[in-house]
Parts: structure tokens; C-alpha cells; sequence
């Protein structure tokens, strides 16, 4: 369940749960009093278990887009059809975590989403931001929280992994801070073998993109990929790349999206901020 002012956005991934959603609503209806619930109930992983994909909301209205107040910056953001729950709230505080490093520089902001570390890098004085994302309207939603914040970056559609492979970028001025939060590489354990050369691939590039003493920003929400394995992929970077990564930040998901002891897949993002030296 995600608050976004007096709406709640629930997601429901399981046949357990489905069987009790009307409960769910009336719970949260009598804790919370929201002016409306979505259920996002569109999630892929629900095929699994048979499950339909819908969207509907408890009162059986449309909820219609707005701009809503996250973080300090508005957002246009449409709860219905937008990515994960309509934003990824579980980013929120490391935007301006990030955004520290940004006085000054060069920003690159890949897998951009709807623009908010390139929001946040620029109102703290980035000389220059540029966000990328294969999705042009994550690209058009960023554009337009851009103007409505009055704050200067520059957005591209395009596949990040094909950007960074472009000989061009060789020869182009260093990036002092690059943010790299991709989607999940790895959304089944089979898959982390695979997602593991991709991460090592992206971090690579980007490492090399970046000018002495230069910051990356890199995260990881495949809830299948550990710590370990995350530092690994850096370590082998750090290597190939001959340049020494330190550890400024670790990330981690904020406390309202808590980690049960008992249940590893529940603490699904993580991520680290280095200087590369």
C-alpha cells in the first residue's frame, strides 16, 4: 500500500490476499479515511498464481491525473496507468541524497523514470543534467515536471545500454555524477546470472564516462540479487575499469517498505554511492 496524499494505491500479487482484497479496502477505508483506493492489481507476477490483470478503484470512479507534491517538487502523476504504484516513493529519499554531489557538474541521470533525480540534481546546482530512459512517457512526464518546477534539464528517449555503447560518447567531456536506477535485471533467480553480467556492463560504462573524482549513484531492485553479490559487481568494475571505487553512502530502502528477517526477497533495494578516484 502506497499514500499518495488522500489517496492509497494497493497492490494486490497474491491469490491469499485477492480472496480478502474487499476486507483490505474496508480496513484501510476505516484506519485512513482516503478520498479514494486504486487497485493496481496489474502487476506480471500475478499470472503466476492465475490471477486477472485489472485496475479498478473502490468507489468505481476514474481517479484523474494531478500534480501531487513529492519531495519538495510537483509531480504529474497518473495513479491508474503509471509505473509500480504511479511513482517510485521508495526512491524519495535518496533523491536528495544524490543530489548533494550534483553542485557544479555534469549530471547524467540513466533509466530517468519520470525525472526525479535530474529535478533534484538540478535545483542543487548542476551545471548541466541530461536524464535517459527508453520510455517516452516517462521522458514526457519528466520534461513537463521540469517546467512546472522551473528548473533546467534536458531529457532523451533512449535505450541506456545502446547510449553508453555509442563510440561517441568516448570522446565527449566527463560526467561528474552519473545515477544509474535501472528496473529489476533479475526477476526470477534463474535470471541473476544474466542480470549480474548486465549490472557489471552498465556500472562499467559509466564508470568509465566518469571524471576523476567523479560520483556514481548505482542501485539494484532485483529483490533476487544480495548485498554481496551487488559488491562484487563493483569490486570486478573497480578492477576492470582500474580505478578505485570508495563507498560514500550505502542505500537502502526507507523505512516504511520494511525488511522482515524471515523473508530475504523483502529487502529488494539496495544501492551505493562512490567516488571514483
Amino acid at each position: 500500500v502506497d499514500q499518495y496524499h488522500d489517496t492509497l494505491v494497493v497492490q494486490i500479487q497474491t491469490l491469499a490476499m485477492e480472496k480478502r482484497a474487499a476486507l483490505v479496502g474496508d480496513i484501510l477505508a476505516g484506519l485512513l479515511e482516503p478520498a479514494e483506493i486504486i487497485f493496481r492489481n496489474d502487476a506480471p507476477i500475478r499470472r503466476l498464481e492465475g490471477l486477472p490483470m485489472e485496475v479498478h478503484t473502490r468507489s468505481g470512479k476514474p481517479w484523474e491525473p494531478r500534480w501531487l507534491r513529492i519531495g519538495g517538487f510537483d509531480h504529474w502523476i497518473d495513479l491508474q496507468v503509471g509505473q509500480k504504484t504511479g511513482f517510485y516513493l521508495d526512491q524519495r529519499l535518496q533523491h536528495p541524497a544524490v543530489a548533494k554531489y550534483a553542485s557544479g557538474g555534469r549530471v547524467l541521470d540513466a533509466f530517468c523514470n519520470q525525472g526525479s533525480f535530474s529535478l533534484h540534481a538540478a535545483r542543487a546546482g548542476a551545471a548541466e543534467v541530461l536524464g535517459l530512459d527508453s520510455a517516452e512517457d516517462a521522458v514526457g512526464a519528466a520534461r513537463r515536471n521540469a517546467e512546472r518546477n522551473g528548473v533546467k534539464a534536458d531529457f532523451l528517449v533512449a535505450n541506456v545500454f545502446d547510449w553508453f555503447n555509442d563510440p561517441a560518447r568516448a570522446v565527449e567531456p566527463r560526467w561528474d555524477l552519473i545515477v544509474l536506477d535501472p528496473p529489476p535485471f533479475a526477476k526470477s533467480r534463474s535470471a541473476l546470472e544474466g542480470a549480474l553480467r548486465g549490472y557489471k556492463e552498465i556500472n562499467l560504462r559509466a564508470v568509465k564516462l566518469l571524471a576523476p573524482g567523479g560520483v556514481l549513484a548505482t542501485y539494484t531492485c532485483s529483490h533476487h540479487m544480495q548485498d554481496a553479490e551487488l559488491r562484487q559487481v563493483l569490486a570486478d568494475v573497480s578492477a576492470d575499469a582500474r580505478r578505485k571505487l570508495r563507498v560514500l553512502e550505502w542505500a537502502h530502502q526507507p523505512p516504511d517498505h520494511p525488511v522482515l528477517a524471515t523473508m530475504p526477497e523483502s529487502e529488494y533495494l539496495r544501492g551505493y554511492i562512490l567516488r571514483a578516484e
